[in-house]
């Protein structure tokens, strides 16, 4: 009896059952949305042994800018600071206490380091420290997150903070 029911089974199974038909094609092709921006900055080219270049505090500057970037982030994304429309921090809502002096203080020294880089972009572009500012206040507007603080330029030539959408 045991055997029959094995055979009977294997039967079924062999005659009746076939493997499912999966389809892996799709209708449309997969679109991949990537939005994406690489900025290449040349600094100190060419021999400079014989004058002292003020380019010589912008490795110095870039390091510092980088160990500080997570608290410029956290306080962005706090809502404390935004990005002005001169390419610089404003700290637009100050906590109490010792911790609203470190963001005001970090904000600071974020901002020394920002214009020696954009003091230094000038001299190699001659163009006026304004227009490198407008140029770069504009760039980490269009870096900036959704939600941060930007300062944008209305229609009648004013400014006003808004939160980036």
């Amino acid at each position: 009896m045991r055997v029959a029911s094995v055979l009977m089974l294997a039967t079924m199974l062999g005659a009746g059952c076939q493997a499912p038909t999966v389809n892996l094609s799709t209708p449309d092709p997969i679109v991949v949305d990537i939005n994406m921006r690489v900025d290449i900055y040349e600094r100190g080219g060419g021999s400079s042994a014989a004058k002292p270049s003020p380019s010589a505090d912008l490795p110095a500057a870039d390091a510092r800018r980088r160990s500080r970037m997570g608290d410029v982030q956290t306080f962005k994304n706090s809502r404390l600071i935004g990005e002005g429309r001169d390419g610089l921090l404003v700290v637009l809502s100050r906590p109490e206490g010792a911790y609203g002096a470190y963001v005001e203080k970090v904000a600071a020294e974020e901002n020394t380091d920002r214009l020696l880089v954009m003091r230094q972009l000038a001299a190699e572009r001659k163009i006026s420290l304004a227009d490198v500012q407008a140029q770069q206040g504009e760039l980490w507007r269009n870096r900036s997150f959704s939600g941060e603080w930007i300062e944008v330029q209305q229609d009648n030539n004013t400014w006003r903070w808004v939160q980036k959408r």
